[in-house]
């Protein structure tokens, strides 16, 4: 079966890079704000017992010594919580968030000067250079597969960091690329039906399980109340190293490397980078001071969704 397993190409690597100064304006608005950072940490479950929709994470965890899990893409939201009860017992949970933005991200904490665990470098899609095979009990990503440049290079980069029995956890909105139109960093739609999952956008349909087959099941794959997507993916065996290992990948990496260099010595460049990002800097400065339900009210105005 063909599909792809590496970055798709050195253009869409560039439309990546060109989406971060939007990602980093956002959240440090809503690090900014005291009104939006208390929401935040009302709505995470930083603080208190881990808890991820759809499946009892702290019943999988609670069964192992020194359980150990990667919050991947997690941005600034501190979503699943870091703590687990075992014997009756809350304490502490070895829990990693894990985004390519740490670098951005930890400068806002630093700027609002907010006492918060820092964020650790990973890329999704090279989790294996970053952590060793076999060493975690636990993967979440939510809402950020179908952002990645190969959702499924995700998964399995993903799986080799688990042990024998891990869990994969995702929770995503379905069919976001359709949503947003295809725009930005939206390039893939996931899907459950029939209890299979579904990564999809208007050049290939990837069936999940199917990829997976010799070393991970899928558990559980459905769309809960909400719309949400939740799978369940647990690791059976090693990852085949040829989905891991892949030469082109390195080939596009090192192109854009060399290109983004080349662009720095445009006149100009770096400017216009900077006027981008204040611009998003400004427009979220007062996006994020708007009540909550007028901000939904103007959203809808503008997108008609």
């Amino acid at each position: 079966m063909q599909y792809h397993i590496s970055m798709t190409s050195s253009t869409h690597i560039a439309r990546w890079l060109d989406g971060i100064a939007y990602e980093v304006a956002f959240w440090n608005n809503v690090y900014r704000w005291k009104r939006t950072f208390n929401g935040l940490l009302a709505w995470s479950h930083y603080g208190s017992n881990i808890e991820l929709e759809g499946f009892d994470a702290n019943g999988f965890l609670a069964t192992h010594d020194a359980p150990k899990v990667l919050d991947v893409g997690a941005g600034m939201s501190y979503a699943p919580g870091d703590h687990i009860v075992k014997d009756g017992i809350s304490q502490p949970l070895d829990i990693h968030y894990v985004d390519p933005l740490a670098m951005f991200f930890n400068q806002i904490l630093q700027r609002h000067h907010r006492e918060l665990p820092a964020i650790e470098f990973g890329m999704m899609e090279y989790l294996s250079a970053f952590y060793e095979e076999g060493s975690v009990s636990m993967v979440v990503i939510q809402n950020a597969l179908d952002h990645s440049a190969a959702p499924m290079k995700g998964i399995f980069e993903a799986l080799y960091t688990l042990e024998t029995g891990g869990i994969l956890y995702l929770n995503h909105h379905p069919n976001e690329a359709e949503v947003e139109n295809y725009k930005g960093f939206h390039q893939y739609n996931i899907i459950a039906e029939n209890g299979r999952l579904t990564i999809w956008n208007r050049d290939e349909h990837m069936d999940v399980a199917a990829m997976l087959e010799g070393f991970a099941v899928i558990d559980q794959a459905l769309q809960v109340e909400n719309g949400h997507v939740i799978a369940v993916i647990r690791k059976t065996n090693r990852v085949p190293d040829e989905l891991l290992q892949n030469r082109e990948d390195k080939r596009l990496l090192c192109e854009e490397l060399l290109s983004q260099a080349q662009n720095h010595q445009r006149l100009g460049y770096d400017v216009k980078k900077k006027i981008t990002y204040w611009k998003y800097n400004a427009i979220q400065l007062v996006a994020q001071a708007l009540p909550w339900t007028l901000k939904m009210r103007l959203k809808h105005l503008l997108t008609g969704k």
